[in-house]
C-alpha cells in the first residue's frame, strides 16, 4: 500500500509540473502577444517607440547631409590644387575614400604652409621698412589743404606716380597748397586735367584727374588760390583729385605734411 501511495505522489509531483510548465507558456505568449505587454514596467510605449523611430530616421538624414557636405567640400580642395571637381553621381554615402582624402590634406597642408610662408615674408618686409617720417626741411613749411576731402587708401606709389587720392563732391575747387609758378597745364584722356605748379626750394606739386583748369601755363598763384575744379575724369569712376608732392625729384606722402 506504501508503494502505491508514493508512486501517486510522483505521478501528482510529474503533472503538477507539467501543469506549471503549460501555464508559463500560456502567461508568455498571452503577454508577449497582446496589448498586456506594454503593463510591465520598463517596456516602450507606442509613443516611445515612434520616437524612437523619427530619431533614427533624423540622424539617418543629419548622416547624409554631413556625408554631401564632406563630398563639396573635398571638390573645393580638387579645384584650389588644380584637380578636376568629381561630379555628384560620384557620390558614395557613408563610403570614404581614407587614402585618397589623406593625399588630398597633404596637398592643402603644403600649400597652406607655402601660402603662410610668403605672407610671413611679406610681412616681415613691411616691418623692414620703416615709417616714413617728416623731412626736416618741409616741417615748417605752411602747406594749405587743396579742398576739404577725403583721403583714400593713403599713400601710393608706383610707376613714375607716388600720391595720396582726394574724393570729393564733383564740381569741388581745388586750390594751390604752396605760393608758386605753374609750369605746365595739359589734359589727356587717361588723367584727365593736370597741373603742375613749381615752388621755393625744390619743391613741385602736381594736381592729376581734375575736370577743369582755371589758371594757365606762366602764371603766379599763391597758396589757397583756386586752380580748377574736381570732376569724373581718367580712369578713376568717382570725382578725385591725385595730389602729389615732390621734394628735390623724389616722391613725398602730402599727408605727413596737411590736414585733409
Amino acid at each position: 500500500m506504501a508503494k502505491k501511495e508514493r508512486k501517486f505522489d510522483r505521478h501528482q509531483l510529474f503533472s503538477f509540473a507539467v501543469f506549471g510548465l503549460v501555464m508559463m507558456l500560456l502567461t508568455y505568449l498571452l503577454i508577449a502577444h497582446t496589448p498586456l505587454r506594454r503593463t510591465i514596467p520598463g517596456y516602450p510605449s507606442q509613443e516611445t517607440q515612434r520616437a524612437a523611430l523619427d530619431n533614427y530616421r533624423k540622424i539617418d538624414s543629419l548622416e547624409k547631409v554631413v556625408d554631401l557636405w564632406a563630398f563639396q567640400v573635398t571638390n573645393i580642395q580638387r579645384v584650389l590644387t588644380g584637380r578636376e571637381a568629381l561630379p555628384l553621381d560620384s557620390l558614395r554615402l557613408a563610403t570614404v575614400d581614407t587614402e585618397r582624402d589623406a593625399e588630398e590634406m597633404r596637398v592643402l597642408e603644403h600649400s597652406d604652409s607655402l601660402l603662410r610662408a610668403q605672407v610671413e615674408l611679406i610681412d616681415a618686409a613691411r616691418e623692414a621698412q620703416p615709417e616714413p617720417e617728416r623731412i626736416e626741411a618741409l616741417k615748417n613749411i605752411p602747406f594749405k589743404r587743396p579742398f576739404k576731402a577725403t583721403l583714400g587708401e593713403g599713400f601710393r606709389q608706383g610707376g613714375s606716380h607716388a600720391y595720396v587720392e582726394l574724393t570729393a563732391p564733383s564740381g569741388t575747387t581745388f586750390a594751390a597748397i604752396l605760393d608758386g609758378i605753374i609750369v605746365s597745364a595739359d589734359w589727356s584722356e587717361l588723367e584727365g586735367c593736370t597741373l603742375r605748379m613749381q615752388h621755393e626750394g625744390d619743391l613741385v606739386s602736381i594736381y592729376r584727374h581734375a575736370g577743369k583748369l582755371t589758371k594757365s601755363v606762366g602764371e603766379q598763384v599763391k597758396a589757397g588760390t583756386t586752380l580748377g575744379v574736381i570732376g569724373d575724369t581718367g580712369e578713376l569712376s568717382n570725382a578725385h583729385l591725385l595730389l602729389e608732392i615732390r621734394y628735390k625729384n623724389q616722391p613725398v606722402d602730402p599727408a605727413l605734411y596737411i590736414t585733409f
